[in-house]
């Protein structure tokens, strides 16, 4: 079973890049355009990773990392935006007080080779955590 991955990013460009690398990595990629669709899309589905844009049209991504703290999620979060340095830095700070996994953000324009080791590094992880779950029964 490959690992999935939520690709939140309101840009229909960058979305479909993000889903396409994903695939190439062996994820499978679902995209949301929306805090509101990825809200959804958490309640009704367990993702292994997570990319997060942080300008969601009228809406701010760090509302994403809201709802992934509220639900105790701890899916690694690769946070690749446009956003100046400080924002990301402040971002990663507030994703890591909460307790989630956040990685180094990627900006923008993405560098697609440290995206795919990025996902590359998450999917060795996936793997052993299935390895460890299927020894144990």
């Amino acid at each position: 079973m490959l690992p999935t991955l939520l690709v939140i990013d309101d840009a229909a460009v960058h979305r479909g890049i993000l889903c396409r690398m994903a695939e190439k990595a062996h994820f499978k990629a679902t995209g949301a355009t929306s805090v509101e669709e990825a809200d959804r899309l958490l309640q009704e589905h367990t993702f292994d990773c997570i990319t997060l844009d942080l300008s969601l049209g009228d809406r701010a991504g760090v509302e994403v990392l809201r709802l992934l703290f509220e639900r105790g999620i701890r899916a690694p979060v690769i946070i690749i935006s446009g956003s100046d340095d400080t924002v990301l830095e402040e971002t990663l700070g507030i994703g890591k007080m909460m307790g989630l996994n956040i990685r180094q953000p990627i900006p923008k324009p993405i560098d697609l080779a440290r995206l795919r080791s990025e996902l590359c590094m998450i999917d060795k992880d996936f793997d052993l955590q299935k390895l460890a779950r299927e020894s144990v029964y």
